[in-house]
């Protein structure tokens, strides 16, 4: 790998931990319903001159697909109104675990020794963060988080037999199967704060939306083209990066503080992961742009 990719790379993981920064002071300004119908809208409007209708049968699979992007994307606004950005950096990652879990159940993989160990320690350090303040004051905020990230494993299981499909393409389909959906459950959930977009700060919501539908798009075709000229064992492994990035960027912008608990915990979930992306790696190659954050 170049120093140029390289940095490119980091770069990449550092803007999808911006991400949660970025979600955490948008839907604080709007309704979590009303933010996401507006960043599937645009994102669609933004990707339509680039989509290639691909193959009836893949057009079926991606519908199924936007709905479990769908489903992990509202959870995820709904717990970040009530969970610190850094306690959900931790709370993601748990997604490899689950997408292992499935595919033991799903698609009747193998798994190890070793992604067994993995997989222990990854559960026993979730279970470490339960002591962490803001998951003590919403529990619900954990059970919701875990299952945002069910979530977006059953999506990552059946991204996997998507093939030859450009990822402008996947972005703007998946969003624009998922922007109807978002915009009728934000009318049913909170149709009276539609009445008063004229109220929220424009600038902090602009900018929230320019970021997710601009720069964390574009950072998952980079990183596609990423993994077209490097290896996957060396690009893959940057990931791990990933709730660091989150940290540290929640504890400089959002003024978090860690609590032990939380330390303690991410650690042993980081180390589980590790084992289990490691132990995995190629077979991760078709679903590795998080195109559901």
């Amino acid at each position: 790998m170049t120093p140029r990719d390289l940095f490119l790379a980091v770069l990449t993981i550092f803007l999808w931990g911006g991400n949660i920064v970025a979600i955490k002071i948008g839907v604080h300004e709007v309704p979590p319903p009303i933010l996401l119908a507006l960043r599937f809208s645009l994102t669609t409007l933004v990707f339509l001159p680039f989509i290639r209708m691909p193959e009836r049968g893949k057009t079926r699979l991606l519908a199924e697909i936007s709905a479990y992007m769908a489903m992990h994307q509202v959870l995820l606004f709904f717990c970040l109104r009530m969970l610190d950005g850094s306690t959900m950096s931790i709370l993601l990652q748990s997604q490899i675990l689950f997408a292992t879990l499935l595919g033991l159940l799903m698609l009747k993989e193998k798994i190890s020794l070793q992604t067994t160990i993995g997989l222990s320690v990854g559960f026993i350090g979730l279970l470490l963060t339960l002591g962490g303040p803001d998951i003590s004051r919403h529990p619900e905020g954990f059970v919701l988080a875990l299952v945002s990230t069910v979530s977006l494993a059953l999506c990552y299981i059946r991204m996997r037999q998507l093939k030859d499909i450009r990822p402008a393409t996947l972005i703007g389909l998946m969003n624009g199967f998922a922007a109807p959906a978002a915009i009728i459950f934000s009318l049913v959930v909170t149709p009276k704060d539609w009445l008063h977009l004229d109220q929220v700060n424009w600038i902090n919501v602009g900018l929230v939306l320019f970021y997710q539908v601009a720069i964390v798009s574009y950072s998952h075709i980079l990183w596609q083209a990423l993994l077209a000229r490097n290896e996957v064992a060396k690009i893959m492994s940057l990931v791990l990066l990933m709730p660091v990035a989150g940290i540290l960027l929640s504890w400089a912008l959002l003024h978090e503080t860690l609590h032990p608990a939380l330390i303690y915990g991410g650690l042993l979930t980081l180390v589980g992961v590790a084992i289990v992306t490691l132990r995995r790696m190629p077979k991760y190659q078709a679903v590795a742009a998080d195109t559901a954050l």
